[in-house]
């Protein structure tokens, strides 16, 4: 892949870039907006907005400015225009900061950090509250979802600092940030999602929380396609020692079908339990990305 197809190396730089783009998009939530204020999306709870919901009679008191004056043309009876509140969805960026993200020619951390800057951007945009948490086998920075153009900064400001460390493990991690996040809403894990206990699980016990999941994967070139010499030493990057035998062609081929059999079972059981799911290569170019993410109904254009 040539240098000039990359991704920017600054997310400012990123932003700057594409904000032609990403000014279109807003992210798919299934879910109504749960926080009543200046949000785009319709809430749960009734209130007056642009969205019609229903009618209902009118009250002493109601604000005559919502009385629907063509149904008392006809029928002689006042009634008031309801609809849904404009509401905020809490938007959960979750950034697997462990060693093996250090990994790749294309680091998969940097990707990932620019895929947060992205959806975060995006997020904020449609006026919903974003926030960010790196985390490996516990969480590192966070910073809990918030509205306004501050807040954009403090976000990256956050990706800039995150650097790998410690060896991923989902589930401490997931159960630790549940338990202390004060919202519920989306919530996108951007990972490789090589941990060292079960996944399902993990995944499982943020759904059960409230959230509503969202699995990007993300992968090097040489992850999906290694090119090792025979007689190679390989090194664990989440514990630093190594690890296994010396590389021979059996054991890259055993390593490929592996590598597919993995992926396909994560892809399957994300469709399973109803979590949007994409995986991506840390060299993917930005049109490739919002495309990957618009298949996968995690944002739409406007």
């Amino acid at each position: 892949m040539s240098a000039h197809n990359a991704l920017p190396a600054s997310m400012k730089e990123l932003l700057r870039k594409y904000a032609h783009t990403l000014d279109r998009m807003e992210l798919l939530s299934r879910a109504p907006g749960t926080h009543p204020g200046m949000g785009r999306r319709p809430g749960t709870t009734p209130g007056f907005s642009v969205e019609f919901a229903d009618y209902r009679k009118y009250n002493y008191g109601d604000d005559i400015r919502y009385i629907d004056w063509s149904i008392y043309a006809r029928l002689r009876k006042l009634f008031l225009r309801q609809s849904k509140a404009e509401a905020e969805v809490a938007v959960h960026i979750l950034l697997d900061a462990s060693n093996s993200m250090s990994y790749g020619r294309f680091p998969k951390l940097a990707f990932a950090k620019k895929m947060a800057a992205m959806l975060g951007y995006v997020g904020l945009n449609s006026q919903d509250r974003v926030g960010v948490t790196a985390f490996s086998d516990r969480l590192h920075a966070t910073i809990p979802p918030k509205r306004g153009r501050r807040q954009l900064s403090d976000l990256l400001a956050l990706l800039e600092k995150s650097s790998p460390g410690g060896a991923s493990a989902f589930g401490p991690a997931f159960r630790t940030y549940a338990a202390r996040a004060s919202s519920r809403g989306m919530l996108f894990v951007l990972s490789d999602c090589f941990c060292s206990d079960d996944y399902r699980n993990a995944f499982r016990s943020l759904a059960f929380s409230g959230f509503e999941v969202f699995v990007v994967r993300i992968l090097a070139p040489e992850e999906t396609n290694p090119e090792l010499e025979e007689g190679t030493e390989l090194r664990d990057l989440e514990h630093g020692h190594l690890r296994g035998p010396v590389v021979t062609e059996e054991i890259i081929v055993k390593y490929r079908k592996r590598m597919r059999d993995y992926s396909e079972e994560l892809s399957a059981f994300c469709m399973r339990e109803g979590f949007p799911y994409v995986e991506t290569a840390s060299s993917l170019p930005f049109d490739e990305i919002t495309l990957r993410l618009l298949q996968a109904g995690i944002w739409i254009k406007q």
